[in-house]
């Protein structure tokens, strides 16, 4: 019975030692799994980061651009509006003279 116990005892201790083997194997397979998905989140942060910091680029590329176009429409409605003032005072010195003229020939 003495060996049979022992029998057991070590059937029990060899269970334990394999148990221990995988849970090991297991754990560093959880971890390397783990660490793989570790790995893979943080390239696709990087890559995340990359596209946004592209997209800002681009968006700023934009901004000057438009802020470029405002620029040139402001100095073309500068130069449109004096040219209405001139026109303005054309017509209005034009207006003058029919008026003096209409005035000479009645008197």
């Amino acid at each position: 019975m003495n060996n049979l116990n022992t029998a057991k005892m070590d059937d029990h201790n060899l269970l334990l030692a394999l148990a221990g083997i995988i849970s090991a194997f297991g754990v560093k397979e959880v971890w390397a799994i783990i660490q793989k998905k570790m790995d893979i989140g943080a390239k696709k942060d990087e890559r995340e980061e990359s596209l946004y910091t592209k997209q800002i680029e681009v968006l700023t590329n934009k901004i000057t651009q438009l802020e470029t176009k405002i620029e040139l429409l402001i100095e073309e409605n500068i130069q449109l509006r004096v040219k209405v003032v001139k026109m303005e005072a054309r017509l209005i010195n034009s207006a003058k003279k029919k008026v003096n003229k209409k005035r000479d020939e009645r008197n």
